[in-house]
Order: structure tokens, then C-alpha cells, then sequence
């Protein structure tokens, strides 16, 4: 049964209001009992300064580095694609992500399935080899960094559940390496016996086509930017007063993040001051953290904007031609 045109048209403004009316819900949890002059005192007192470069400069770093390996990887597994064409289209989807993560996201991939011509498998395929390098290199980072939480004596003091944290990060190390093995030595000792049924498949060709100089170069591309970010929010921290020790905040900061960004709020507003709370309520008066927690997502949300709006005319003349060449391919 087709649905009506209002039916549809509400469905999407509810989709639209969700994130709204969750940052919303969540921020009222938080702040209803908040002295206001308290916070604008902590937000005079920190270093704004700080705090904005924290914020903007790994923002700034990502996209350059988002933009060089989505194009280094259609290249190498597909066929040419334009760093410079993409890189304005890139930034002025991150408009998109003032709204939902996932739809900036949602916009990106949509984009490059038109401009490179290339089929779903095969960029879901590629998708899944970033995001598995990603993860590999994430690994090879934490696992030292919570080495160092028992050797400095922090690991009573982290708010997660280090057997289960442990559990995660030796799995997926072991099956990261049992990846390795498979693509590169070609020997099934593992998952990917029951994974890939069909290694010829073109979802699997970036797995395929990739030595492992390909591997080790996507996770030199991927791992700068995230560092940076990591470190940029702890700066971010310092600046409003708020201290936790470093290597505690370095083995933290990934979960920090997948917070922030759930697809539950507007831009972060919320879901930050939630991770922020779950994580390193006891390392600055509370006035400083939530001062904190509403400045991060605005600042970036304003880093965000501006990157969109310098971004936007060159993208839209390119989206404008892609249209353009669409429409000629069908008459």
C-alpha cells in the first residue's frame, strides 16, 4: 500500500525534529538545575583561545586528510577521481552534519557513487577496508595507551569495564591479523573461512587489489588526523581547567567521541555534555565541564559551517555538472 504524500512528508519532518528534540531532552536532564552565572564565570576563566584552535585545527586536518584517502582508494581499486573536485563537495556536505552525522555521511557516499561511476558492492567494499585499517590502527594505539593507565596507576580510576575493554581490543587485533594473513598468505584460520565465501567477489576487491604496502599506506593517511583530534580534545580540556591524566584521556577519548556523535542529537549538543559526564565528571569543578560541553559543540558546529559555506559554491557548480552529465547519459 502506497503511502500518502503527507504520510511521507511527516515521517521526514519527524526524522528531521528527532536529533532536535533529543539534544534538547538530554541537555534539560543536565542543565535544569544549572546556576547560569556559574558557567558564564568557568567560560570567562578558561582559554578561549586554546579552546578554539583545540576544536578547529584537527577539524581543518580532517578534512584534508578525509578528502586524500577517499581519493587515493578510488584510484587505486576503481578508476581516476579529482582530489580538488572532491574536496569542496566534502566540505560542503559537512552543512549536512551540523543536522546528523550519518547523513553527512549518507550525502558523501551518494556523491562519490555518482561521480566515480561505481557500484554499490564494490564502494561498500572499499568502505569496509578504510574502515577495518581504521580500526587496526586504533588497535595497535590503544593497546599501549592502556598498558600505560596499569603502569601509571589509573586503571582503578577509568570508568569502563577493563576486562570487557580488553576483551575488545585483543579480539579485534587478533582478527585483524588473521585478515592479514588471509588476503596476503592466502591460509583460512579464522572468521574470514566463514566471512568471505567468495574472495573474487567485487565487494572484496580493495581487499584483493591491495598489497601490503596499500595497507600500511591507508593506515599512515587515516591515523595523523585521528591522533590530532584526540589530542586536540584533550587540549580542549586543559583549557577549561578540566585535567585528567593524559594517558587515561588518550585510551577514553575513542569512546568519547562514538558518543558524541550519536545520531541522537543536533551537532553534538547534549551528547557531549553525556561523555563528558560518563567519563571525566571528577577532574575539574562541574561548572568548568559543562562549560566545556557546550562550547565544543558549538565551536565545531561553527568550523563546520564555515567549511561548508566557503566550500559551497565550487560544490555546487561540480554537483550541478554531475547532474548535467546524468541527464545526458540517459537521452
Amino acid at each position: 500500500m502506497a503511502q500518502s504524500p503527507a504520510s511521507s512528508a511527516s515521517r521526514q519532518w519527524a526524522r528531521k525534529a528527532l536529533p532536535i528534540i533529543g539534544s534538547a531532552l538530554i541537555l534539560y536532564y543536565y542543565f535544569h538545575g544549572q546556576d547560569w552565572r556559574a558557567l558564564w564565570d568557568a567560560a570567562g576563566r578558561a582559554d578561549l583561545w586554546l579552546a578554539a584552535l583545540a576544536v578547529a585545527v584537527p577539524q581543518l586536518v580532517f578534512w584534508f586528510f578525509e578528502t586524500l584517502l577517499t581519493q587515493r582508494h578510488l584510484e587505486w581499486f576503481h578508476g581516476p577521481f579529482s582530489f580538488r573536485e572532491y574536496f569542496w563537495t566534502r566540505g560542503a556536505i559537512y552543512i549536512l552534519q551540523l543536522i546528523n552525522t550519518p547523513l553527512g555521511g549518507g550525502g558523501a557516499l551518494l556523491y562519490i557513487k555518482r561521480k566515480a561511476r561505481i557500484g554499490w558492492r564494490k564502494l561498500i567494499g572499499i568502505m569496509l577496508f578504510r574502515f577495518g585499517l581504521t580500526l587496526w590502527g586504533l588497535d595497535l594505539f590503544l593497546i599501549p595507551a592502556t598498558l600505560l593507565l596499569y603502569h601509571y596507576g589509573l586503571a582503578a580510576r577509568v570508568k569502563i569495564n577493563l576486562w570487557a575493554w580488553w576483551a575488545l581490543l585483543i579480539g579485534g587485533l587478533l582478527w585483524l591479523c588473521e585478515a592479514w594473513i588471509f588476503w596476503h598468505r592466502g591460509r583460512h584460520i579464522g572468521l574470514s573461512r566463514f566471512v568471505v565465501r567468495d574472495r573474487m567477489s567485487e565487494f572484496w576487491s580493495a581487499f584483493q587489489q591491495s598489497p601490503p604496502r596499500r595497507w600500511l599506506l591507508t593506515w599512515a593517511m587515516t591515523m595523523p588526523p585521528l591522533m590530532l583530534m584526540l589530542v586536540g580534545l584533550y587540549f580542549l580540556s586543559l583549557a577549561f581547567g578540566v585535567r585528567p591524566p593524559f594517558w587515561e584521556f588518550m585510551a577514553v577519548a575513542p569512546l568519547l567521541f562514538l558518543i558524541i556523535d550519536l545520531p541522537i542529537a543536533l551537532a553534538g549538543f547534549g551528547t557531549t555534555t553525556m561523555a563528558w559526564k560518563l567519563f571525566f565528571p571528577d577532574y575539574g569543578s562541574p561548572d568548568d565541564v559543562m562549560a566545556l560541553t557546550l562550547f565544543f559543540p558549538f565551536v565545531r558546529g561553527l568550523t563546520r559551517a564555515l567549511i561548508g559555506l566557503v566550500s559551497l559554491r565550487p560544490a555546487m557548480r561540480d554537483i550541478g555538472r554531475l547532474f548535467q552529465e546524468n541527464d545526458a547519459g540517459k537521452e
